[in-house]
Formats: C-alpha cells, structure tokens, sequence
C-alpha cells in the first residue's frame, strides 16, 4: 500500500471522528434536555431499564467488526458521562479504590460518576438509608464463596432496595515492578485471593513468604509504597497504584464470578426480563416452607436462588431470601405474594429489577 493509499485511509478516519464526536455531542444534548424532564417530574436519574433497552438495541444493530463487548464499553462511558451531564450522582461502593468492587461499579455506572469508597458493607447500606449517596454497589454471592451474610442481613437493618444487578468475573492479576519471578520475595494479597490462586502460586513462586492484607487494593498499595514483592488483585488495581501487570488470570478456577447489587431508595419499572427478591420467615411447623415454594411451583414461576440466614433472635429459625423470575407488578406474580405472605410470619420484598444483560 502506498503512502497516498494510506493517508486516504486516514483523512477518512479524520472525517468520521469529526461526526462520531459531533453525533456523540449532541446526544448527549438531547439526553441533558430528557433529564431536566426526569429531574422537574421528580424521576431517578439512573434507570436500569432504560440502560437494559439500550444496550440490547445497540447490540442487535452493531454488524462488526468490533465486538459487542467493546461497543457495549464505549457505550456505558457515554451513558456514564450523559448520567453526570444530566445530574452528578454519587455510588458507593465497598473500598478501598482498585477493589472488586470498584470494578463492577466502573462496569455498572462507566467512570465518570462519582464514586465513594467505604469499608464495610454495612457503611454503604447506612450511606445509602443517610442519603450521602445516591446508589450503592455490594456483592450478594460469588460462585465459589457462596452468599455474602453481611449484605444479606443489611436488608433487614434498612429499608434498601434492589435496584439492578450485575455479575461480575473475578479474575486475579499478579502487580509489581519486578518481571523476573524467581527475584520475588514476599506476595501480598487477601486471604480469600490467595487460596483462589494457591495452585498457581505453589507453581511459580514456590518460595515467596504470602503476606495476607485486609484487601486486595491495600496489597497493591504496600507493594506500591515499599518498590518490594508482588500483589494479587485487580486490573484496576494496577492502573490506581501505579503497577505493572506482571501476569494476569492467575486464580485456580477460570468463571469464577461475583454477582452484585446497584441498591437504591427508589424501585425500577417492570421491563418484561425482570427478577424479584424477597425475604421471608415461617412459622416453625412441619410443611411451612414447602406450602411457600408449592405457590411458587403451581404458577410456574422458576425460583433462580434461595438461601437460608439464622435469625438472630431466635435461636434455630431462619430468613429465607429467595429470588425468582418476573416483577412485582405482574398479575400474576402479585397473586402468588399474596398467597405466600398468607403463610409467613414475615415477609419484604426486595426488589424487582432487570435480569443481567450480561457477565462483566
């Protein structure tokens, strides 16, 4: 190809971002002027539902090249930064910055809403009922851990709502300045981090002292701040503190994935792909709980999760969380709450919000 041939090539391509960035402007325009309408009738900013519908329009109209993945990245960014032209909002999530967390909030809301951290679950839920944030993004399961009991029992602290959820693959990346491996010393990295990548560990660095951290960001901070050793966490993580990628992928078990929940004050509308959640507690008699799944079973509706949590003021009974598929403002949906709660001594639900587009 001559050079003429390519700076052909390339004043096309200078031709099309001048319209891309024009058509992306005014856009965002248009999506200003919807959200003075959203914000004077008193309507959530974020809309999960309206998020959903995007992204599966676009998909199914996007022919390629380019991945779906990389159009749906390049389009969470402009929603992301449309959400904050429109009217700035605050997520919290649980810290420190370059957590998992992290992560799924930067998948969920794109990076340029405002993002604060915090250390315990519990603190993004009192956050959250306070109103110092507007959403908040916890782990509710991982699917080699199981449920997370601390976001489980925070729904019966507050009166937090399910707003969307995302899942999320974990994956695990070795960070530091040192590329040769056999000079590393000492890993840094969280208990749970260090047992998923344990097998990898005792293949390639067999004699390096592992030092357990409370998180996997402060593992990337102290080998930031001490030019010493290695650290197991997130991509993000690296980017935050500064760090090299030595080796990524590194955990046992490739898929391993953490499903999280965008909680809010207010409810999503009905999108027809929705999922419910609900809590409940049941009389400590013979057949209660099956009488409950039964309803759930003679009107065909799939239970995708139910899991059991002590209830603290009574020894031996439980909360059951369970979630299912459709939306609370189904008819036939609102048949069967009405006839599980019958049978109940408790019952709240959740939330109804859009299934999944897609793992993160």
């Amino acid at each position: 190809m001559s050079e003429s041939d390519l700076k052909t090539l390339r004043d096309q391509i200078d031709a099309l971002d001048k319209k891309i960035i024009s058509q992306i402007q005014e856009r965002a325009e248009i999506a200003h002027s919807i959200g003075q309408i959203k914000l004077k009738a008193g309507e959530p900013i974020y809309r999960p539902d309206r998020e959903r519908d995007v992204y599966e329009k676009i998909t199914s109209i996007s022919k390629g090249p380019l991945p779906a993945s990389v159009i749906l990245a390049v389009y969470r960014e402009i929603m992301s930064g449309t959400i904050a032209l429109e009217h700035p909002i605050v997520v919290g999530f649980l810290g420190p910055n370059g957590s998992f967390s992290h992560e799924a909030l930067r998948s969920k809301f794109g990076s340029a809403v405002q993002s604060d951290a915090h250390p315990t679950i519990p603190d993004v839920f009192r956050s959250l009922q306070s109103g110092k944030i507007d959403y908040g993004i916890v782990p509710i399961e991982n699917s080699t851990e199981g449920p997370v009991g601390s976001t489980l029992d925070m729904f019966l602290e507050t009166d937090a709502k399910i707003y969307s959820e995302l899942y999320r693959k974990i994956s695990f990346s070795l960070l530091g300045f040192e590329k040769d491996l056999s000079q590393v010393k000492r890993i840094y990295g969280i208990r749970i981090g260090n047992e998923q990548c344990r097998n990898w560990i005792s293949s390639h660095l067999p004699n390096a002292e592992i030092i357990e951290t409370s998180s996997t960001a402060m593992a990337a901070t102290l080998v930031s701040e001490k030019k010493d050793g290695v650290a197991i966490a997130s991509a993000l993580a690296a980017e935050i503190y500064g760090l090299e990628v030595i080796k990524e992928g590194i955990e046992d078990i490739s898929g391993n994935t953490t499903r999280f929940l965008v909680i809010a004050k207010s409810e999503c509308p009905p999108t027809g792909k929705d999922k419910t959640s609900l809590v409940l507690s049941v009389p400590n008699k013979t057949g209660t709980l099956y009488s409950v799944l039964q309803r759930f079973y003679n009107h065909g509706i799939n239970l995708t999760k139910i899991e059991s949590r002590p209830l603290k003021r009574n020894l031996w009974e439980y909360n059951f969380y369970i979630d299912f598929l459709g939306h609370k403002t189904d008819l036939e949906i609102q048949k069967i709450l009405k006839e599980v709660e019958e049978l109940t001594s408790s019952m709240r639900v959740l939330g109804s919000y859009p299934i999944s587009f897609e793992v993160l």
